[in-house]
């Protein structure tokens, strides 16, 4: 029994150290695996996200794809309606509306129009036109 008691009191006890490093070596993991944890559900989040976002604008683009096809598709409609009617007996009609429309409006522009013979009266603004045009 004295030996038994020699050896306990005079030998040395590392239990409570080995304990404490342990424990503290627990600790610390727990805390860099909340880290970790904390960081990857922020990360997941933020991806979610722009995820959600690439959908949206994907979505966008689909619909802006679908209205240019619809709008070459009129396009297309028009200008074969348009070779249509150049082709057909309503040309002379749409190269005269085309014409009387080109011309500018002013007084000074029409005056430089010929005239049929029974409108051959002069221009009352004729002495404008003059003083307006560059000569």
């Amino acid at each position: 029994m004295a030996l038994a008691r020699a050896r306990r009191d005079g030998g040395m006890n590392y239990w409570p150290g080995f304990v404490d490093v342990l424990s503290s070596f627990i600790l610390g993991i727990i805390f860099l695996l909340t880290v970790f944890v904390f960081v990857q559900f922020y990360l997941t989040q933020e991806v979610t996200g722009k995820d959600t976002a690439l959908n949206r604008l994907n979505a966008q683009i689909a619909q802006l794809t679908e209205l240019l096809s619809l709008e070459k598709t009129g396009k297309l409609g028009l200008e074969e309606q348009l070779s249509m009617l150049r082709s057909s007996q309503m040309a002379p009609a749409i190269q005269f509306f085309f014409a009387i429309t080109s011309f500018p409006s002013s007084l000074c522009q029409l005056q430089r129009i010929p005239s049929p013979p029974r409108l051959t009266a002069p221009c009352h603004y004729e002495a404008s036109c003059r003083a307006l045009s560059p000569a």
